[in-house]
This record gives C-alpha cells, structure tokens and sequence, in this order.
C-alpha cells in the first residue's frame, strides 16, 4: 500500500512538473529595427591658437592623447618680449632710486623751509617733480606686467577635458598670432550622430536608438536623442545623443544605429522549446492527450534567447520543451 501511495504522488510530482513546463501560445508585440549607418562625430570641438608670434619650444601632446581641461599642451616663447622686460626693469630701478633720493631731499628741505632757510616755491617744484617719478613708476611697473602677462600667452592650454584630434605642429616651429596648433574633440557621453538624410523622419528627440560599433566588440549600446540640427550638413541629419556607459569611438569612426521602423504582432517562444532535425524545425504541441511533434517555419536564429515562428503553431496552442537525450 505504502508503495502504491509512492508511486502516485511520484506521478502526481511528474506531471505537475511536465503541467509547469508547458507554455500557451500567445502573440507578442515586436518591435522591428532597422540598421542605418552613420559616423561619429565630436559633440564639441575646439581649437588651440598662438597668441604670440614666435617659436614653439614644447609640444607635450600628440594625436589621440587625452588631456585635462587647463592642462598645458605646448608653450612659444618670443623671444623680443626679454629684451622688453629687461628693460623695464632697470628702468624701473632707476625710478626707485630717483624717487628715495627726492623723498630725503623733500624731508630735509620740509626742516629747513620751517625754520625759513629754503623758499617755498622750490619746494613745491620738488614735490611736484616727485608725483610725476612716483607716477613714472606705476606706469613702467604697470607696462612690466602687461608683458609678463603676455609673455604668460606662450603657455597654450587645453580648454576642456577631451581628445586631441590633430597636431599641426612640431617643436621648433615658428607661429604667428592666430595660427591653430592643435584640435581637440570631446566624446564621452554625448555624441553627434551624422546619419543619412532619408532616415529623419525615423529620428525624433527623446527617442532612444541602439547604437553598434562594427569595428570593434559589437557590443550594442542605448542611446537617447536629446537634440536634432535644423540644418542637413552635406546631406546628413545631425543629432546629439546621450550613450548610456558612454562610448568609446573614434571621430568619424562608422556605427550602425538601429532605429525603430515599426511594430507587428508575432508568435515567439523560448528557443529550448524548438527542435531541428534534418534541417526541419519542429515543437510539440498537444493534441488531445499527448503531445505530437509538429514542423514550424521560424524567421532566424535565437534572439535573448527567443525564437519567432512564423507559421505551425496557432493561438492558444499547449506546447512543452524538446525532448533531451540521455
């Protein structure tokens, strides 16, 4: 008796098992992507110039290096700026001079105007000769700084935290006032998408895309568009868009971005309950009492570990997993 009790909840546990294993068919909503390519591009670029005329005597930086935002890139050096503030710094010793001897002068002449030894008109013309030194001295003093701060524009600084795209010099290269030395792009989290004029009206701010780099892991990545360009460039579509993780491409690098064309009811069921053999695919659909293995189109191969049917299974259809072998 206590085996026959066994044996019944053993079959009562197998077939609650097999009960739990079985699936419905129902339709889902899928949502069909279309694989667009487009380019990288730098969401800010800017450029670093000479501010001097003179000679490059560092370069630290060169194609590809990351630098900081205020991070000193290269330095010119002009070489008629010393000669300027050498200058002026002797002048301006000779000033101090001139102006403690008038002030000792002045004090000793204050004494003796006092007790009516010295006339007072002279006095006055020292000390008007003296705020005329003392306000020689500020200018001069003034001039010296206005050099040194320009001496100071040699120093040529990233402005933000970025790429460096190109260099466009070499140490020991003469620039002039104006001149680029080096460019630099930003691609962190945001990055400018150029994609090709027909797909804009599948583009639209806040929207989200999947982005993939083909050249590299293929890994695919979430994008969300923040902003469009009202403006086609060379018969590109131009977008910002926000990289979840960001994105570790190159400028002008291709990517497939996979927008969104649309979405369509289809049947898709888990990829252990589908079968091949000989080339035919099958899955067991109940039919009465017993499962019966019934051939299926199917649209691909497993994606997230789905497979789309495309026709042999019905709605409401009872199937259960293939059958392992031992």
């Amino acid at each position: 008796m206590r085996a026959l009790l066994l044996a019944l909840c053993y079959m009562m546990g197998f077939a609650l098992t097999a009960s739990a294993q079985s699936l419905i068919i129902q339709e889902s909503i899928v949502v069909d992507y279309r694989s667009v390519v487009a380019r990288i591009e730098a969401s800010d670029t800017a450029t670093a110039r000479s501010r001097l005329q003179g000679v490059v005597t560092r370069l630290s930086i060169d194609e590809g290096d990351q630098v900081k935002a205020g991070e000193v890139v290269a330095v010119v050096v002009d070489s008629t700026l010393e000669p300027q503030l050498a200058a002026l710094r002797s002048r301006a010793d000779g000033l101090k001079s001139q102006i403690r001897q008038a002030e000792e002068d002045l004090a000793r002449n204050e004494k003796l105007l006092a007790n009516g030894f010295y006339p007072k008109a002279r006095l006055d013309e020292q000390r008007t000769a003296l705020d005329v030194s003392r306000r020689t001295l500020a200018a001069a003093e003034a001039e010296r700084r206005a050099l040194v701060a320009r001496q100071g524009e040699g120093s040529i600084r990233a402005p933000a935290d970025s790429r460096v795209t190109s260099v466009e010099v070499v140490n020991g290269a003469i620039v002039s006032p104006g001149e680029v030395l080096a460019r630099f792009a930003t691609l962190t989290d945001i990055v400018r998408l150029s994609l090709p004029e027909r797909h804009a009206s599948e583009i639209s701010e806040g929207g989200t895309v999947a982005l993939r780099l083909p050249a590299r892991d293929g890994s695919v990545r979430t994008a969300t568009i923040i902003k469009i360009y009202p403006e086609l460039r060379n018969g590109a579509l131009i977008a910002d868009a926000t990289v979840q993780g960001g994105l570790d491409g190159l400028v002008g690098e291709r990517v497939d971005v996979l927008v969104s064309v649309g979405e369509r009811r289809a049947i898709r069921v888990p990829d252990k309950y589908v079968s091949t053999r000989f080339g035919v695919d099958f899955v067991r659909v109940k039919v009465g009492d017993r499962f019966v293995e019934a051939p299926v189109a199917i649209a691909g191969p497993s994606q997230g570990g789905e497979i789309e049917i495309l026709s042999g299974l019905r709605i409401g259809d009872v199937i259960e997993p293939r059958e392992t072998t031992t």
